[in-house]
């Protein structure tokens, strides 16, 4: 489906789907079985071994050889601020690259979302809040004021500023594009071309966290690259509070604007936005078939890595222990008792009992 900037489209318009074949013999069915398995286990160990590997190794870099101090931005720039120069507004609802249209699920209980730009905004100015706790001089002490190191505070400010959105009702519609070929052609052209850090934002604020990590775990068996989810609701594998669903599709451009930036380049890291009308201009979307084991258990595999490093979470590069020591103190004396951590993910491996 094409971006609606492009083209105005009805609200109750179908997800386009490919027409139903006739079921092949077993013997294709089998080879076209082990072809699907070899690609998702391909890319899965792409983006979450090797890719993913090779952006931890970055970040440590900043965080140790080359790191970064606090004040290499000021408080007006384009990163902390989100907003384009020369009074143009802010960025984020610009580089909007693709969106549905909205679900009729909301325009038949008569309720309207907030609108798009409001969403992406909201989202946008989150990170940019984040960036900005590494902008006073003398620094804000490293602690629950600032609970990030400078280095990571910056690179959100390549995903924010410089990255681009995808925007859509809830998971189970981004399923049926990301399960097109043609659809991950296309934004894989998008990131070739642009360069640029790629989230996932839905409109649906009220979700299955489980529901959720098994979404991240398609996206990251169909594409080359790791996908952190972050939301509002109880927390699931790496993901960290959103004000809504975001899906970090985490390629790895940030690399290059906060090299830039820790050279001292606080110009050329502000990159105009995006002309949307130059990709997506299809018609894409196939009926993606449900979740299936391995998917799941790499979820839940990555979900139970985090639960068991129990009060320290999902903060990989802070020790929590430390910028919290009060409330780990409170952790230690109650035994975890009270700690809210990740939510359970069942072992799609055991057998359940009838």
């Amino acid at each position: 489906m094409p971006d609606i900037q492009a083209s105005a489209l009805p609200a109750n318009m179908p997800v386009p789907h490919l027409r139903t074949a006739a079921t092949p013999p077993a013997r294709l069915r089998k080879r076209a079985w082990v072809k699907e398995r070899v690609f998702l286990v391909q890319n899965i160990v792409r983006g979450n071994l090797i890719h993913n590997t090779g952006g931890a190794l970055n970040v440590m870099r900043l965080l140790t050889m080359h790191k970064m101090p606090a004040g290499l931005l000021a408080a007006g720039h384009p990163w902390v601020t989100g907003q384009m120069p020369d009074a143009q507004g802010p960025v984020w609802p610009r580089n909007l690259v693709f969106r549905t249209t909205v679900g009729t699920q909301w325009v038949e209980a008569g309720y309207t979302p907030e609108a798009d730009e409001v969403i992406v905004s909201k989202v946008g100015k989150f990170l940019a809040g984040m960036v900005g706790k590494s902008v006073p001089t003398p620094e804000i002490p490293h602690g629950s004021r600032r609970r990030m190191p400078h280095a990571i505070n910056y690179l959100h400010g390549a995903v924010h500023y410089n990255g681009l959105t995808l925007l859509f009702n809830n998971f189970a519609e981004a399923l049926d594009y990301l399960a097109d070929s043609r659809f991950r052609k296309e934004l894989r052209r998008l990131i070739r071309a642009e360069r640029r850090e790629v989230t996932l934002v839905f409109r649906e604020r009220n979700y299955d966290p489980v529901s959720y990590a098994y979404f991240s775990a398609f996206v990251m068996s169909h594409l080359p690259w790791f996908a952190n989810v972050n939301g509002a609701q109880r927390r699931v594998m790496w993901g960290n509070p959103s004000p809504y669903p975001a899906v970090n599709i985490i390629n790895g451009k940030w690399v290059a604007d906060t090299e830039r930036l820790r050279r001292g380049d606080t110009a050329s890291i502000v990159r105009t936005p995006v002309n949307p009308t130059l990709y997506f201009q299809g018609e894409y979307g196939v009926a993606a078939r449900d979740v299936n084991k391995l998917e799941k258990t790499h979820a839940f595999l990555i979900n139970q890595w985090v639960r068991r490093r129990g009060f320290r979470g999902g903060l990989y590069f802070v020790d929590r222990r430390k910028i919290e020591a009060e409330r780990y103190q409170q952790y230690q004396a109650t035994n975890g008792q009270n700690f809210i951590g990740n939510e359970l993910i069942q072992n799609p491996l055991r057998r359940r009992k009838k």
